[in-house]
């Protein structure tokens, strides 16, 4: 990836990259602590695998090193299922044609919640 070769260029000798990755499983929609609806994460999930993929190229070719790893929950909250809806709608990530409905109907406040993954990288 030419981002990937210009980060390590622009972090050279002993520099760091931070990586933060969308990471399996697909996002979740909650309404006050529970699930209501799934977004298809694979379209992305795809680029972020390629992402993924050259990262850990580099890593097995020594031009860089993992100095940490943290898995974690991050959450986007939304004011109703019309503004998720229409967010959802402009990114690489659809809901299932059948939930929305559901969700733009829904009038309280909702929260997306994914996996993400960030490393911690340091340039050889």
């Amino acid at each position: 990836m030419n981002a990937l070769n210009q980060m390590i260029k622009a972090a050279a000798p002993a520099g760091l990259i931070l990586d933060l990755q969308v990471i399996r499983p697909d996002p979740y929609v909650e309404l006050d602590g529970r699930v209501v609806a799934r977004i298809d994460g694979e379209p992305l999930f795809e680029w972020a695998d390629a992402a993924t993929a050259a990262v850990e190229a580099r890593l097995a070719a020594a031009d860089l090193s993992e100095e940490s790893v943290d898995d974690h929950d991050v959450r986007k909250h939304y004011s109703d299922g019309a503004d998720l809806v229409e967010d959802v709608g402009s990114s690489k990530r659809p809901f299932p044609d059948e939930v929305i409905p559901i969700v733009a109907a829904i009038t309280e406040p909702l929260v997306v919640r994914e996996r993400c993954r960030l490393r911690r990288l340091r340039v050889r």
